[in-house]
């Protein structure tokens, strides 16, 4: 006997999708306002680069160490401890006192800012095998906005507030943010009684199992490294000669990252067209090509050449991270939260790798240093599609 699935209503689909862009929004924040914060404590535009990549090493343990405990406790329960956690590190921001608490606290909020790949199943849970992939990119819609409105937000917020300011009101969102999901979320059932050690084991077989998904997860880590290279220390080239942008001035180039938002239905259908390699090596060779204009003209001062890089960084990133995650979750429909676990941590450890190394490049060589740094992530990128699609490279993992 069939039982039919009561679909749940748009707006709670809409609230949970507006709840994976606040939870990312989170490990955002920070990036335009890195020389408000560096000027705060008269640390360096090298020091301050640490901020972004503890926040994006916090993130990558985070999906480590809690996401997989979606299949194992009750979504809603830990989504909402999630949350606690992270207003608790919101506020530690706002008032810390020394720079070291800050990149203490920093680490800590990446680790707690995962809510939003513990709610995307709960969505896909709701809803028929037919409305599945609908749903998933309506969340994915919501993770993509979060992200573009958290550079734009923060550089306006922090111009007016400062950003301890900025952390406050962050503070505050997650608030409201708790109160909706402990209100409309739906309570569902542990998916499995696999001991948290089994599953952590898990990871690591299914890494050892699938070369498809090691393969995918390095493109992913290293495109995501060189498009942090870029992000992680745009704002202090920015505030230089010949520019001397503000935060609320260079978190206006985050707009740019709209082109990419509203080109992900259409690369999710290049994808099934094309396949999965000719469409991550289109996007990450339109970064690479983003990275050679910001090399000729970064210290130009033509700010529209920055930010028609930042849309071309923002589209070919999400190209290279859509068409390779949706090659990994095809592998083993069974383990599909596990497997998204695997890519994004080493896809957040690769950008943690790119704010720390497109930092320390752009502080002693400028425009130049950070756009080589890039590109070199990039090139590697290029290069592990190349030999993926020759089949000659396996990413062995013994």
């Amino acid at each position: 006997m069939n039982v039919k699935r009561e679909q749940p209503s748009m707006g709670l689909l809409v609230m949970l999708a507006a709840a994976c862009g606040f939870a990312v929004a989170n490990i955002y924040y920070n990036q335009t306002m890195l020389p408000s914060i560096g000027a705060t404590f008269g640390k360096s535009a090298a020091d301050v680069g640490w901020i972004a990549t503890l926040t994006q090493l916090g993130y990558a343990s985070g999906l480590l160490l809690f996401v997989p405990l979606g299949d194992r406790l009750r979504r809603r329960n830990l989504i909402l401890c999630l949350l606690v956690v992270n207003m608790l590190t919101l506020l530690g921001l706002t008032f810390a006192s020394d720079f070291r608490q800050v990149l203490i606290t920093s680490a800590a909020l990446g680790l707690s800012s995962v809510s939003a790949q513990v709610i995307i199943p709960v969505a896909s849970s709701l809803v028929s095998a037919a409305e599945r992939g609908k749903v998933v990119g309506l969340m994915v819609s919501g993770l993509s906005t979060g992200a573009v409105l958290a550079r734009t937000l923060s550089g306006f917020v922090s111009a007016w507030a400062g950003w301890r300011g900025m952390f406050a009101l962050a503070a505050g969102l997650d608030f409201l943010l708790f109160l909706l999901i402990l209100w409309r979320m739906p309570l569902t059932a542990p998916a499995t009684q696999v001991s948290y050690r089994d599953l952590l084991i898990s990871l690591w077989k299914l890494w050892r199992k699938y070369p498809q998904l090691r393969q995918s997860s390095a493109m992913g880590a290293t495109a995501f490294a060189g498009f942090s290279a870029f992000w992680g220390s745009m704002a202090s080239l920015l505030a230089l000669s010949p520019y001397g942008y503000s935060s609320d001035h260079a978190g206006l180039f985050g707009l740019a990252s709209i082109v990419g938002v509203c080109a992900s239905a259409t690369i999710g259908k290049l994808t099934d067209r094309l396949g999965v390699l000719p469409v991550s090596g289109l996007g990450a060779a339109l970064v690479l090509l983003a990275f050679v204009m910001l090399y000729l003209t970064g210290g130009s001062g033509f700010w529209w050449c920055i930010a028609l890089c930042a849309a071309a960084m923002d589209l070919g990133n999400r190209a290279n991270q859509i068409a390779n995650q949706t090659r990994i979750l095809a592998l083993a429909p069974e383990a599909v939260s596990r497997l998204n676990t695997i890519f994004m941590m080493t896809f957040f450890l690769g950008g943690a790798l790119g704010s720390a190394a497109g930092s320390w490049a752009a502080a002693h060589y400028g425009w130049h240093g950070m756009a080589m740094m890039g590109g070199a992530f990039i090139f590697a990128t290029l290069t592990i599609n190349r030999l993926s699609r020759r089949g000659s490279l396996i990413l062995s993992s013994t």
